[in-house]
């Protein structure tokens, strides 16, 4: 999938100014032109980032997890990150 084809392509990073810390499932559907289902579905799959609960009933993704997929949606994987010298 070729996310520039569907989207502007928009640098998440914390020099952006009025960027929210965390994006609501409307800002994840038009940022990454998925539909609802398909990120649910991809987070099921661990191939979208998991959204972390910000109290009460609200959710939403953070700004660095949302940027790593944006960056490589076809290789982002959600499985933790093993270090060659911690697997001894």
């Amino acid at each position: 999938m070729e996310l520039d084809a569907h989207v502007n392509r928009r640098e998440l990073g914390p020099q952006t100014v009025g960027m929210p810390a965390f994006f609501r499932m409307a800002d994840v559907i038009r940022i990454t032109a998925l539909s609802r289902a398909t990120v649910y579905r991809r987070i099921a799959e661990g191939k979208f980032p998991p959204p972390v609960h910000l109290g009460g009933r609200a959710s939403g993704w953070p700004r660095a997890a949302l940027q790593r997929w944006i960056d490589d949606p076809d290789g982002y994987s959600n499985s933790p990150i093993t270090h060659p010298s911690r697997m001894n």
